[in-house]
């Protein structure tokens, strides 16, 4: 039982230390890459408690492994443009000029009910006052109205260029 005990408290301050050196924000605020290394730290932070008889040891490499990957990971994602695009994924613009994109919401297997309900949480009453609705990376919904649309507003280079795709699309048709 001492055992156990012991074994319970070292990887509570190891997968703390570990979450702690990945810099973990909420769930909710989690890339997918950050959800999936979180559960598996879980699991195999779960193992050496399951079974007294496996060595203490044989978790606390893997989870350390797996905590240097995802800083790795991270500063590759900070200097790689693409990287963060492939790992993360990108904004994806899902309404123009108040009108949903309904190619988009497929493509991101979302349905309009769950957009109209991302928009009430940000009190907007109608689609037709929203300039361009962006679903983040994380899954939230940013959205830019008309009376805060500026060339000089704050937008990562995959958003620039998924608007540039939306304006040549919209001249062509």
């Amino acid at each position: 039982m001492l055992t156990i005990l012991i074994r319970t408290v070292l990887i509570y301050i190891i997968v703390t230390a570990a979450v702690r050196i990945m810099g973990k924000r909420q769930v909710s605020d989690m890339q997918t890459s950050e959800l999936v290394i979180t559960l598996i730290i879980s699991e195999v932070a779960s193992l050496p408690l399951e079974n007294a008889e496996r060595p203490l040891l044989n978790s606390l490499v893997p989870i350390m492994m797996i905590a240097a990957i995802e800083l790795l990971v991270s500063l590759l994602m900070m200097k790689s443009r693409k990287a963060r695009s492939l790992i993360c994924g990108h904004p994806i613009v899902v309404i123009k000029d108040g009108k949903m994109i309904d190619s988009q919401l497929r493509l991101l297997r979302i349905s309009r009910e769950d957009v109209y309900s991302l928009l009430r949480e940000q009190e907007i009453g109608d689609e037709s006052e929203v300039r361009y609705g962006i679903i983040e990376p994380n899954g939230t919904l940013s959205i830019l109205t008309a009376d805060n649309i500026s060339n000089n507003g704050i937008q990562s280079e995959d958003l620039k260029e998924e608007l540039a795709k939306l304006k040549e699309e919209g001249d062509e048709g």
